[in-house]
């Protein structure tokens, strides 16, 4: 009484696999990043006393917010060139993290540079702002990659 019974398996139609992970978010990422480094040399503080402007590289969050920006920046065009290049590339969803670590980074370092500021001088609200902004749009990045 033992009958053989032969199942068929009829693969799942699904959404396309790379339809998440479009090169939007490395693309913002790219912009974010150079637009992080660019804004790294406007004037962060200012002596109130001399009127003695100090440019972000010359503190540890400008050097920081440049390292980070500009590995970001590097790893967002490999990966955008990789994928020209390859269509299939391994590493399509995996730059959110990095990407969202690094937005991470600047925009906790940009708000210690706001509330803790060298030697007690007066901040410069505009260039900080927007050192978090660019922070904020890394991690907006990031989002596209998920």
């Amino acid at each position: 009484m033992t009958e053989d019974v032969k199942i068929e398996v009829n693969p799942v139609e699904c959404r396309e696999k790379d339809e998440a992970v479009t090169p939007v978010g490395d693309f913002i990422a790219q912009v974010a990043s150079a637009a992080a480094i660019i804004f790294a040399f406007l004037t962060f503080y200012t002596n109130p006393v001399t009127g003695e402007a100090t440019k972000g590289y010359e503190t540890a969050y400008g050097i920081i917010i440049i390292i980070v920006g500009a590995l970001t920046f590097l790893f967002a065009t490999s990966v955008l060139w990789s994928k020209f290049l390859k269509r299939d590339f391994w590493l399509r969803r995996s730059p959110g993290w990095g990407y969202g670590a690094a937005a991470g980074i600047i925009i906790i370092v940009s708000i210690l540079a706001m509330v803790f500021p060298v030697n007690g001088y007066d901040a410069s609200w505009g260039a900080l702002i927007v050192e978090f902004f660019t922070g904020v749009f890394v991690a907006v990045a990031s989002m596209f990659k998920f």
